[in-house]
């Protein structure tokens, strides 16, 4: 399979990744809401939590609702999803590791390592738009390091707002 066919059948079945983004998003408001009213440590096992059904809910809708094809066995962007996937659950388990001792770095840590994994979704599905919102999620994350830059509360709300953009734009952009 030619690498811009594999990609082609990867847009196809996830309506461009949008769907994806759009539950993350949704994950990541759930996130700044709880944060906002129990606290670093709640929101961050929302964030854990919910970002394990983020690909589930995903392909409910994909499959069921929008009857997207899936993509063949011998496509290997899927595995490069997941691979990239991985990493960031291993930056997410360091966050956790700073609750006791940086609270206030823990959601902005999250946020780097869900930012850097949307940079193989470009190669993924073939679409440079990746690169940006992989580039402003993890700006976020890194910024709110700095408080007087981005106040560390802010960050899940910030993370909320751009996925909600960007997946609006590419389901938009797919459906046309």
């Amino acid at each position: 399979m030619q690498i811009e066919d594999a990609q082609a059948e990867i847009r196809r079945g996830y309506l461009d990744g949008a769907l994806g983004v759009i539950v993350s998003g949704c994950v990541w408001l759930a996130t700044a809401i709880t944060e906002r009213q129990a606290g670093v440590g709640t929101a961050f096992t929302v964030l854990f939590f919910g970002g394990m059904f983020i690909f589930p809910v995903g392909l409910l809708i994909a499959r069921g609702i929008l009857k997207r094809p899936g993509e063949s066995a011998e496509n290997p962007m899927g595995r490069l999803v997941l691979e990239g996937t991985i990493a960031m659950i291993a930056m997410l388990a360091a966050a956790w590791l700073f609750l006791d001792y940086r609270p206030d770095w823990v959601i902005p840590i999250a946020a780097a390592a869900v930012g850097t994994h949307y940079f193989a979704f470009r190669t993924a599905y073939g679409l440079k738009i990746y690169w940006l919102l992989a580039a402003i999620v993890t700006a976020i994350g890194c910024f709110a390091i700095f408080p007087e830059v981005i106040p560390s509360d802010m960050v899940a709300f910030g993370v909320a707002a751009t996925e909600l953009i960007f997946g609006v734009f590419l389901a938009i952009r797919a459906r046309g």
